[in-house]
């Protein structure tokens, strides 16, 4: 008999040997019943990351769950949350993604934004997500030989400081979160956006952002012109630091799940080459002297949802779960900002169809439901007709209205992660980790990521599983509704977006024109500083200097393109 509070230990070991006895006992029954009803029949499934999806999942699929793992939202390592409560305190950001022609025509799609109750930031706040041009993203002026085609289509064309003054006229920056889709043009657009506030007078110690920074990616999706892997993890860790004494509230780099994705990744591939993303950064970071608490907190992701609707879910906490220890045991880190990984959701717009196009609504709405169950901080739903182009202001609409719905008629934010807990989401989080950090090893073993980056290694994991996605799919082994499955004789008619044709023109005159008007030796002497400033880092010197550079000559007139020219000439290309 047990009596008194010594046998404290013992009724609680009683308790979970009884507990543990009933759980067995359970699934035992389960097991004997299921064989019973169906035979040998075993109703398993692999998912496309290769984990085995059992039919149904219970208590005992969570006894290997290390008790320190069993914790509230907000606590380590945050893969329930990152904070205590979520949205019934701050709804997450609606970032629609927005960018065409030049920058007053652009002006007029973020008002749209605005009037219909977009454009949403935190606290108040006016929040936009801008996309850039085929040049601009990869840090070419519109007068290049050869890019006049794509000048203002499927993005804003910006080369110029001003260019970011007239998107931005009359706004309060410190009270605006500016989210830049940019690849390797990222250093420089960054430096003309900075440029810009400074010379509206704005503190830049109050601006608050991000440049997606792309320049690290090397995963097959961003593709085009970029830095060698080596100078661009050097890039980005100049610009880590400027930020971190100049703008530390401009977030410095977005790590694209998404992207990775997009690119043909599996879920278990995009987590592990997500999470050594930030381990070779890191790394390059520590060698140069940087308090890696300084520039950290800075980071974030861009994680892709609707492929899977659970896995979704899982590869979210697991990646947050990773995030927090790696940078807290591998790196000793012990800021909070450094072990929490904030995350920007965008839906799939691989997955998005140009048959029956409609659907896609489905589609972005079930991927958007999945993002905020997994509690991201900001969300851009895809238009229904991305497949076809540009998106209408229709159905740039319609993408606000989906997340509308969501936030205030479904309930879903009324409980801060509702679905933790679950058998099946807690079991699916531990085996995406568990295969991630099987990857990480194997890159360590590698040499590390940038070893595996020029070795071809990196891209060849992400194509052969593109591959095999794409023959599931002409196979019909994976469905896609109106693809290979439920498909229909005719069509329906969707309107097109369709840019102004004179984009071009307007971007041309207005670059040749402000060539002519600015001082064009001070403008080379800037470019010449920029140049001296890349030569010290490259030697390990003077971090932060190349950004600063950047910012001063943007100002004082030089272009995207010749920064870019610059930084080419000192951090080389990728082959």
């Amino acid at each position: 008999m047990l009596t008194g509070t010594n046998d404290a230990p013992r009724i609680k070991r009683w308790l979970s040997d009884t507990a543990a006895a009933v759980v067995d006992s359970a699934a035992e029954r389960w097991l004997d019943a299921r064989h019973k009803r169906y035979g040998e029949a075993t109703f398993e499934s692999t998912n496309r990351s290769g984990v085995v999806v059992q039919p149904a999942y219970g208590p005992q699929d969570l006894a290997a769950k290390p008790v320190e793992e069993l914790v509230m939202p907000g606590q380590f390592p945050y893969d329930r949350n990152l904070y205590p409560v979520h949205y019934q305190y701050q709804p997450w950001m609606d970032l629609q993604i927005i960018g065409y022609g030049v920058a007053s025509q652009l002006r007029e799609r973020m008002d749209l934004l605005k009037e219909e109750g977009g454009a949403r930031g935190y606290f108040g706040g006016e929040a936009y997500n801008i996309i850039f041009d085929m040049p601009t993203s990869m840090g070419i002026d519109p007068d290049f030989p050869g890019v006049q085609g794509a000048i203002g289509d499927t993005g804003v064309s910006i080369s110029k400081m001003s260019d970011f003054e007239t998107l931005f006229d009359g706004k309060d920056l410190t009270a605006t979160h500016v989210s830049m889709v940019c690849n390797a043009g990222s250093p420089g657009i960054l430096a003309l956006y900075l440029a810009a506030a400074r010379n509206r007078g704005f503190d830049l110690t109050k601006l608050g952002g991000n440049i997606t920074n792309y320049i690290w990616d090397f995963f097959g999706h961003c593709g085009g012109i970029n830095f060698s892997p080596r100078g661009s993890y050097r890039l980005c860790a100049d610009i880590a630091v400027y930020c971190a004494g100049v703008a530390p509230r401009f977030n410095t780099l977005t790590v694209s799940e998404h992207n990775i994705c997009e690119a043909g990744a599996n879920h278990v591939q995009a987590v592990a080459f997500s999470i050594a993303t930030i381990i070779a950064l890191n790394e390059e970071c520590r060698s140069l002297g940087i308090d890696l608490d300084t520039v950290v907190p800075r980071y974030g992701f861009h994680v892709r949802y609707g492929e899977d609707f659970f896995e979704d879910i899982a590869k979210t906490r697991a990646l947050r779960r990773m995030y927090a220890k790696v940078n807290r045991d591998r790196f000793a880190c012990v800021k909070v900002g450094s072990l929490q990984a904030r995350i920007h959701a965008q839906t799939a717009g691989s997955l998005l169809t140009v048959q029956q196009p409609l659907n896609n609504l489905m589609r972005n709405a079930y991927g958007a439901m999945s993002a905020v169950l997994s509690g991201v901080n900001g969300m851009t739903i895809n238009a229904y007709d991305e497949a076809l182009g540009i998106p209408t202001e229709e159905a740039v609409t319609l993408s606000l209205r989906t997340s509308q719905i969501l936030a205030e008629e479904t309930g879903v934010t009324k409980v801060t992660d509702p679905l933790g807990g679950s058998f099946y989401l807690e079991r699916l989080t531990d085996e995406v980790e568990r295969a991630a950090m099987a990857v990480i090893d194997e890159i360590d073993e590698r040499g590390g990521l940038i070893e595996c980056i020029e070795s071809g290694w990196m891209t060849e994991q992400v194509a052969r599983s593109a591959y095999r996605w794409r023959q599931e799919v002409e196979s019909g082994a994976r469905p896609m509704v109106g693809v290979n499955t439920h498909v229909v004789d005719e069509e329906p008619k969707v309107r097109v977006f369709q840019p102004d044709p004179e984009a071009a023109r307007l971007a041309l005159e207005d670059l040749a024109r402000h060539r002519t008007e600015r001082d064009n030796a001070a403008t080379s002497a800037a470019l010449e500083k920029l140049r001296r400033a890349g030569h010290a880092i490259q030697e390990g010197r003077e971090i932060g200097s190349v950004t600063a550079a950047l910012v001063d000559a943007a100002q004082i007139g030089a272009t995207l393109g010749e920064m870019q020219t610059v930084l080419h000439e000192v951090f080389g290309r990728n082959k």
